[in-house]
């Protein structure tokens, strides 16, 4: 099956808009959506209709999501990202945030499993480092792993050796290998496809991925959106400057 990846939409519509568009010119048969689909952006509303009407739809929420609801505090957040959840609170129509409150941060299936940080703390860690790749591996019972939260495109994997050391690999447009078991199923990986609609990898255009679970492979794509229209729909909202300047730069 074809499964159109995608996380960290943060209201940004037009991003939105041409990551669908990729997923419906590919021929996916199902959705997997990460989290993060409000908070920063100027269409939280819009975005969540999109998404909520997607075929096939595996969706979990992120930290955003669940501030917005008010199932997770917000002391922790930053200025700017906690002006976006105030703001988003008042954006939201009923059927949305129910929506949104129906959401946890992990789901586990029989093939896959979903988080938007890790499986250790879904909502709020972010998965960066070999060591925490080793540490949540044990807590995944069905592989591949699907994370979010940090908006880099990454894959996580075990290599040969004893111990087993950790690869982590930074994805560009390439076709992404899943590691096997012997008996044909995933060996233990974790894909991150990035960020809709607010990359911090320096490259501002919108990232998603594709993953083929019969031929085992992901791919990452990168797509151009209208950034200036985003940005316009910010400063009108009177959303934070800072969260419309950083689309220019993938931060």
């Amino acid at each position: 099956m074809l499964y159109g990846v995608f996380s960290d939409v943060h209201s940004n519509l037009e991003a939105l808009g041409v990551v669908l568009e990729h997923f419906a010119r590919s021929g996916v048969e199902a959705h997997l959506c990460l989290g993060d689909l409000v908070g920063y952006g100027p269409d939280p509303d819009a975005c969540l209709d999109r998404v909520r009407g997607l075929k096939n739809l595996s969706v979990i929420a992120g930290n955003h999501d669940l501030a917005v609801v008010g199932h997770l505090d917000l002391d922790w957040f930053n200025q700017y990202a906690r002006a976006a959840v105030y703001w988003t609170r008042e954006q939201l129509s009923p059927e949305n945030r129910r929506f949104l409150s129906g959401l946890t941060a992990r789901l586990e299936t029989k093939d896959f499993t979903l988080a938007h940080g890790s499986p250790r703390n879904p909502p709020e860690e972010y998965l960066l480092s070999a060591a925490q790749f080793r540490d949540n591996a044990p807590l995944v019972r069905a592989w591949p792993l699907f994370v979010g939260h940090s908006h880099m495109p990454l894959m996580f994997r075990f290599a040969a050796g004893d111990p087993a050391p950790v690869d982590i690999v930074f994805l560009g447009e390439e076709t992404a290998v899943l590691p096997r078991t012997p008996e044909g199923g995933f060996g233990p990986a974790a894909l991150n496809p990035g960020s809709v609609g607010q990359p911090r990898d320096q490259d501002r255009r919108a990232s998603c991925a594709v993953f083929d679970s019969e031929a085992g492979t992901f791919r990452v794509q990168r797509l151009a959106y209208d950034v200036p229209a985003t940005q316009a729909k910010m400063r009108a909202a009177g959303l934070p400057e800072y969260l419309a300047l950083r689309l220019d730069y993938g931060q």
